[in-house]
C-alpha cells in the first residue's frame, strides 16, 4: 500500500445488512462540560484524520494511505451500446437483502446523449463480477432489450442517487434524484421505473452525491454552486426525502490550493508517464471542487472533495476547461466545518498510461465506502482525460469504466513512529469499558501506557514497561498491562499514550 507522509502539525448506510457491519455504526463523543475531558464509550472507534483527540506527539507522523487499485480494473465497462464509449458512477453499489445481490446505477455517455437519460443497471453476488440484465422498459434505436431504467412521463430524465430504503412503504423502497440542473426527487416499487414526487427540486449545477446518516436521521446531498475560486459544495439535508433545506456553501477552494494546484499541474506536464492536458496556459491555472461525497464514518464525517486542477480554458467552441480531477480527504465533526486531512495530499491520484487503462484523466469516488469484511471498497469512476477540444460527438470524446480500489479498515491515516520510537496521547479522557483495542502494523513494537490527566507521569502499575507489546499486523488487538484491568480505572480522568517504534496507528476504542 502506497504512503504519502504528512505534517504533524451504505450501499445506503441502513441497506447494507451484515455487509456493512461496523460501518456505519453511530459513535459519540460526549465532552463534558467543566471537566475539560472527554467520554470514550465502548466501541466508538478513535481515527486521526483531525487532531480532535490529540494531546502531545513526539517523533510520530501522520501518514496518509492511498487505496490500492483493484488489479482486474475497471470491473464495468461500457460494453453496451446504449452505454457509449463512457459510463460513470456518483452512487456506491447498494445491498439488496431481499435478493441478496448488490445493485449498482451507473450515468451513461452513450449516443442518445451526454450523461444520457435514464440510468443503466447491473448487479452482482460477489461485488466484483457484474452483469447487466435485459429490463426492456426504454426503447433505443429501435429496441427496448438493454439495461435502462426510466421516470414515468420523463423518459429521457436524468437519473441519479437511487438508493434502496428497506423501511420505506413499499412503493417507496428505491429512490432517486431526477435531473441534469437541479435535482428533483423520485421513488420506486422496483428500482427501475420511477415516478417524481410532486414537490419542489433541489438547486444543483451538474454535480451531486447523496447518502443516507443513520444517526442524524437525515439524507445529505450535496450539489454544486459557484463560490470562492469557480466550484463549489453546497449542503442540503432532509429528514423525508421531500423537504430539503436550502442549499448551504460547505468546502470550497482556497489560496493555497491555488498554489499546490499549479505545482502539480507543473508535475504533471512533465512526467511522461502521466496523460497530458491538451491545453496549458499558466496564466489560466485554477483550482475549483468539482463535487464532494460525504458520509459518516464512526464518529466523524468524512469527504472526498474531488480536486478539479485546471490547466486553462479549452478553446471555442467547446469552451470548458482542461486539467486533472481527482480526489484529497476532509473531515468534519458537524458537517459544516471541514478541515483538511493532513498536507492536503491527493487520496486517489489518476493512473499512469499503459494500454487498456482508463483512470488516466478524471476519477470521481463514489458517494461512500463498503465494508468487506477488514476491507473498505471504494468503487470510482476512471476517465482517460479531461476533454479533447472541439470533438463533434460526445461518444468520441473520452472512454471510461468503474474501478475498484481496496482499503484497510480504518486505513485512512495512521500516526507511524520510526526506528527511534515516538509517542501521541490523548487529551483527557474519561475511561468506560473493560478492554483497550488497537488497529495497528508493528514491524517493531506498540505499548500504551496511561498517565494523569496533565501527561506527566504514569500511573503505578500502568507503565509502559508493564503493558504486553503489541507486534505485527492487527485489525483488533487488545493492549494489556500485567495485573491489571482498565476496569479500574473506570471514571477517571486520564490520558492515554501510545508508545510507537517501527508502528503505525490507526484507530483505537474500548470494548467492555
Amino acid at each position: 500500500m502506497k504512503h504519502t507522509a504528512l505534517h504533524c502539525s451504505l450501499v445506503f448506510a441502513f441497506a447494507l445488512g451484515a455487509c456493512a457491519a461496523g460501518f456505519a455504526q453511530a459513535t459519540k463523543v460526549e465532552v463534558e462540560l467543566g471537566f475539560d475531558a472527554l467520554t470514550l464509550a465502548p466501541g466508538e472507534r478513535q481515527l486521526f484524520l483531525d487532531d480532535f483527540i490529540l494531546g502531545d506527539l513526539n517523533g510520530v507522523t501522520r501518514v496518509i494511505h492511498q487505496p490500492k487499485k483493484y488489479e482486474g480494473n475497471p470491473i464495468i465497462r461500457a460494453d453496451l451500446p446504449t452505454d457509449g464509449q463512457a459510463i460513470q458512477i456518483r452512487d456506491a453499489p447498494s445491498w439488496d437483502d431481499r435478493e441478496q445481490v448488490w445493485k449498482l446505477w451507473y450515468m451513461r455517455f452513450g449516443d442518445d446523449g451526454n450523461g444520457a437519460g435514464g440510468s443503466g443497471f447491473a448487479r452482482s453476488k460477489d461485488g466484483l463480477h457484474w452483469e447487466k440484465p435485459d429490463l426492456g422498459l426504454v426503447e433505443v434505436h429501435g429496441s427496448k432489450h438493454n439495461n435502462i431504467v426510466t421516470v414515468q412521463g420523463d423518459p429521457k430524465a436524468f437519473t441519479q442517487h437511487i438508493l434502496i430504503d428497506p423501511a420505506a412503504p413499499p412503493a417507496r423502497r428505491y429512490k432517486c434524484l431526477i435531473g441534469e440542473r437541479g435535482r428533483q426527487p423520485a421513488v420506486s416499487a422496483d428500482g427501475f421505473t420511477f415516478s417524481k414526487l410532486d414537490v419542489p427540486m433541489i438547486p444543483s449545477q451538474d454535480e451531486s452525491h447523496c447518502n443516507w446518516d443513520p444517526v442524524r436521521r437525515e439524507y445529505l446531498l450535496t450539489v454544486k454552486h459557484t463560490g470562492p475560486f469557480g466550484r463549489s459544495v453546497y449542503l442540503s439535508l432532509s429528514s423525508d426525502f421531500e423537504h430539503w433545506t436550502e442549499p448551504e456553501l460547505i468546502y470550497h477552494a482556497d489560496a493555497l490550493d491555488q498554489q499546490l494546484g499549479e505545482d502539480y499541474i507543473r508535475a504533471v506536464e512533465t512526467n511522461p508517464r502521466l496523460w497530458r492536458p491538451t491545453v496549458n496556459h499558466t496564466d489560466e491555472y485554477n483550482v475549483e471542487i468539482y463535487n464532494m461525497p460525504v458520509f459518516r464514518y464512526e464518529g466523524v464525517y468524512i469527504g472526498f472533495p474531488n480536486y478539479f486542477e485546471s490547466s486553462g480554458r479549452i478553446p471555442l467552441p467547446r469552451g470548458n476547461q482542461d486539467g486533472v480531477n481527482s480526489p484529497k480527504l476532509a473531515v468534519s465533526r458537524d458537517l459544516h466545518a471541514w478541515t483538511h486531512v493532513g498536507d492536503r495530499a491527493h487520496f486517489l491520484p489518476i493512473s499512469e498510461m499503459a494500454p487498456g487503462v482508463m483512470d488516466t484523466g478524471q476519477i470521481f469516488l463514489s458517494s461512500h465506502p463498503i465494508r468487506r469484511g477488514d476491507e473498505l471498497w471504494l468503487y470510482y469512476s476512471g476517465i482517460d482525460v479531461r476533454h479533447r477540444p472541439n470533438v463533434p460527438r460526445v461518444i468520441d470524446e473520452y472512454h471510461g469504466g468503474i474501478f475498484l480500489a481496496k482499503l484497510r479498515l480504518d486505513g485512512f491515516v495512521s500516526f507511524h513512529g520510526g526506528a527511534d520510537g515516538g509517542f501521541l496521547d490523548t487529551r483527557p479522557v474519561r475511561l468506560q469499558g473493560g478492554g483497550l483495542f488497537v488497529n495497528a502494523t508493528a514491524a517493531g513494537e506498540l505499548r500504551a501506557e496511561i498517565t494523569g490527566p496533565d501527561g506527566r507521569t504514569p500511573l503505578p502499575g500502568w507503565e509502559a514497561a508493564h503493558c504486553v507489546a503489541i507486534t505485527g499486523d492487527h485489525m483488533r488487538a487488545e493492549l494489556k498491562w500485567e495485573r491489571k484491568s482498565l476496569a479500574e480505572l473506570a471514571g477517571r480522568r486520564v490520558r492515554i499514550r501510545f508508545r510507537l517504534r517501527d508502528a503505525d496507528l490507526y484507530s483505537f476504542w474500548l470494548e467492555p
